[in-house]
């Protein structure tokens, strides 16, 4: 279904006002109270999550979270950079945030690229980065979680954060099944 842009932006602004009065979505708080209360003493995350910006991966549902307790850092194919790398530093030694979860999911658009080899624009930049650790991976899922454990090697490249590897911050790497919304936590 193909929505006209002026009908998805009046649903958004629909969706912010139900926001707004809300005051938890089941488990995290969203309230006004927890807005103001981030607004005026910060965030503190309890965990960072790096994931796909595909729009059936949304870690703060998925995971019930309310406001200020996730860090989340979505890019397609969950592929790390700089800019990425410095956002989970920031958030490693400034936020004091100890956990580091890599998500990957099933059914990802950037992995079947990857896998059917398809190049256009700006987006082969993500796909050469996904095919050089997938090789010849045909299987979606397994191409997934090879994907997520090389953005978990990309991660620990970074200095910051192998120091604070020693000081009890984890890196952990899961796939988010998106037929059952479980999350499998990869060994």
């Amino acid at each position: 279904m193909v929505v006209e842009s002026k009908k998805a932006l009046k649903w958004l602004l629909e969706g912010n006002k139900d926001y707004i009065d809300a005051k938890r979505n089941h488990k995290g708080d969203i309230s006004k109270e927890k807005r103001l209360h981030t607004h005026q003493h910060g965030q503190n995350p309890y965990a960072v999550v790096i994931c796909c910006s595909d729009s059936r991966v949304i870690p703060e549902n998925i995971f019930m979270a309310g406001i200020g307790d996730l860090f989340v850092i979505r890019l397609a194919g969950n592929v790390v950079g700089d800019f990425a790398l410095g956002s989970i530093e920031y958030a490693v030694s400034h936020l004091n945030t100890k956990l580091v979860l890599v998500m990957g999911h099933t059914m990802c658009g950037a992995i079947h690229s990857a896998i059917i080899d398809h190049h256009e624009s700006f987006i082969s930049s993500i796909i050469n980065e996904i095919q050089s650790c997938i090789g010849d991976c045909k299987d979606n899922t397994i191409a997934s979680i090879l994907n997520v454990k090389n953005t978990i090697n990309k991660i620990k490249k970074s200095e910051i954060i192998n120091e604070l590897l020693e000081n009890d911050v984890k890196i952990v790497g899961s796939i988010y099944h998106t037929h059952s919304g479980e999350v499998e936590i990869l060994k």
